[in-house]
């Protein structure tokens, strides 16, 4: 136990991690994660622990496929990395989006791509692309993007200003460019409106800010097919077909953030499926390696790469680049993650396995004081809580009692996650039906001792 505390002590000494607050850290200390398979993961004080949230929606696969570390370390002896910068190249980035284009459905067009190292970068450049399309046609001044309330894009500057959740901005403000527009929450609607007899206003509402700000001005709107941080939000089935046609109207490039819903998080390869959502750009990342090697990406349409190809100044390269884009062994996981997909059907699995997950906790906690939503898509899950017969958060302390549920599943060795007033859950794809029924007794049991046990 010597290594264990002398790990311990180091963490806490040098190791910063995000979302932790530091003093608490510097009490509590790290939980150190040894190994894991399936959907079980080893902690170094040998704890075994459900993995209920896939580490962050990302681990699809699940832990400890050797099949991903193989293919890694076969490209890492062979040749492990060159910038891709000018003419330079490799083939897994290249097998890797050919392999993409033939995931995407033929009709989105969806045929070029650049690789990041994650979803932060993906979408900023996405936001990149987004303004050098309107430039080159002769329309700088479009430089505005639009993102939605609850939405989650990034930390980094711009994807950080497209993140419309109040805490990330207590201490650095959107930058003025990114502009905010309604979100179809459904359960807690700003316009106390009740779907379908709404008329949903949350997306009348784009077009509404669209001409507050200018048409002229806005180059794209970015959206998440599902919200995910901000409280898994499924959006209702008519809502992406009026905003694809507010966007087109107003020329206005819809980027669609798949960096949570694709690779088959959702019962469906990508999100844009369930809605026939048209993006002109999309992001991605977390589940196209599993997380087994930092990977994103863009995919970009044919209209907006033959804008950006026929009318760029003659002479003019494509002005971006990051050291790690098109990286051979990340795109090598990418490779061996995608193979095992589809070769166990997780994809199939996650929709079905996901509706017995919705069934299941509908039926368990269909008793509970506090349950008022139960709401998700494929293996992506939110359980809302409020006081009985209100919206207010339980005990009138916002976020309290899911922290305390989160705390309570893992002394019960269980991983969930609070999501503001949810207890959201997004097992890996590989979860079976029995392990379903084993979260959900582990969860149920934490919920019911969270009424009567505080928040850490």
């Amino acid at each position: 136990m010597h290594d264990l505390e002398e790990l311990i002590a180091l963490d806490k000494a040098h190791l910063i991690h995000p979302i932790s607050e530091f003093r608490k850290h510097e009490q509590q200390g790290p939980r150190i994660v040894t190994g894991g398979k399936g959907i079980r993961l080893e902690f170094a004080d040998g704890r075994s622990v459900i993995d209920g949230f896939s580490g962050l929606f990302n681990i699809n696969v699940g832990h400890g496929r050797s099949e991903i570390a193989d293919a890694v370390h076969e490209q890492m002896r062979r040749m492990p990395y060159y910038p891709s910068f000018w003419d330079f190249s490799s083939e897994p980035a290249i097998r890797l989006a050919e392999r993409l284009v033939g995931l995407f459905p033929q009709d989105r067009a969806l045929n070029h791509m650049v690789f990041s190292s994650g979803g932060s970068d993906a979408n900023e450049t996405a936001f990149r692309i987004a303004r050098m399309y309107h430039a080159v046609q002769g329309h700088p001044e479009r430089r505005k993007i639009l993102s939605r309330r609850h939405s989650y894009h990034g930390i980094t500057r711009s994807a950080g200003s497209a993140t419309r959740l109040p805490v990330y901005h207590i201490m650095d403000e959107p930058d003025p460019l990114h502009v905010a527009t309604s979100s179809p929450y459904c359960f807690r609607c700003e316009f106390d409106k009740t779907y379908p007899d709404c008329g949903m206003p949350c997306v009348e509402d784009v077009e509404a800010v669209i001409q507050r700000e200018g048409p002229d001005t806005i180059a794209a709107m970015i959206a998440e097919p599902v919200l995910g941080t901000g409280g898994i939000i499924v959006p209702p089935p008519t809502y992406f077909a009026r905003l694809q046609e507010i966007c087109a109207a107003h020329d206005i490039l819809l980027i669609l953030d798949e960096v949570i819903t694709g690779f088959g998080r959702t019962g469906r390869w990508f999100g844009m499926e369930h809605w026939d959502i048209q993006p002109d750009l999309l992001s991605f990342a977390k589940g196209v390696t599993s997380g087994y090697l930092p990977l994103g990406g863009l995919a970009i349409s044919d209209r907006v790469f033959d804008v950006l190809r026929d009318r760029s100044p003659q002479g003019l390269p494509f002005m971006f680049g990051l050291t790690y884009n098109n990286h051979p062994a990340a795109c090598a996981a990418a490779l061996a993650n995608l193979d095992i997909v589809e070769r166990e059907g997780l994809v199939d699995n996650a929709r079905d396995v996901g509706a017995y997950l919705l069934e299941r906790l509908r039926e368990t906690l269909s008793d509970h004081p506090y349950v008022r939503d139960i709401r998700g898509i494929g293996l992506l899950v939110a359980i809302e809580c409020t006081e009985p017969g209100s919206k207010d958060p339980v005990g009138g302390k916002p976020m309290s009692y899911p922290a305390a549920v989160t705390h309570l599943a893992w002394d019960r060795g269980l991983i969930v996650r609070s999501l503001w007033e949810c207890v959201a859950l997004a097992p890996p794809l590989c979860t079976t039906r029995s392990e379903i029924d084993e979260i959900v007794g582990l969860l149920d049991e934490s919920m019911r001792a969270a009424i009567r046990a505080p928040a850490p």
